[in-house]
């Protein structure tokens, strides 16, 4: 599904659906037991925008980063997490890995 210059799979909207209950635990104030939610909510975001600026890229790779990310997030801030999420993609792009 088209929504101007994004493309939405059922993977996307599984995306969107975790931003939605992520944000949902915000405002009721539920606790994600080890996670930071800001840092979980903002690096949701960021791998919908760029998932749905290329639908033409490699699932498993780009499942590899996303869940590394994840993981960062319980040691490291939120800026060197989203740095490392950047750089990483620029690498496999230029690597042709996704």
């Amino acid at each position: 599904m088209y929504l101007g210059p994004f493309y939405f799979d059922t993977k996307e909207l599984f995306l969107i659906l975790a931003a939605i209950l992520i944000a949902v635990a915000m405002f009721f104030g539920w606790s994600l037991w080890w996670f930071d939610k800001r840092a979980l909510l903002t690096l949701v975001i960021l791998i919908l925008l760029t998932k749905g600026l290329l639908p033409a890229i490699h699932n498993e790779a780009f499942f590899i980063l996303a869940v590394v990310s994840v993981f960062l997030t319980l040691y490291l801030p939120i800026f060197q997490v989203v740095l490392f999420y950047f750089i990483s993609f620029l690498f496999f792009r230029l690597f042709k890995v996704i």
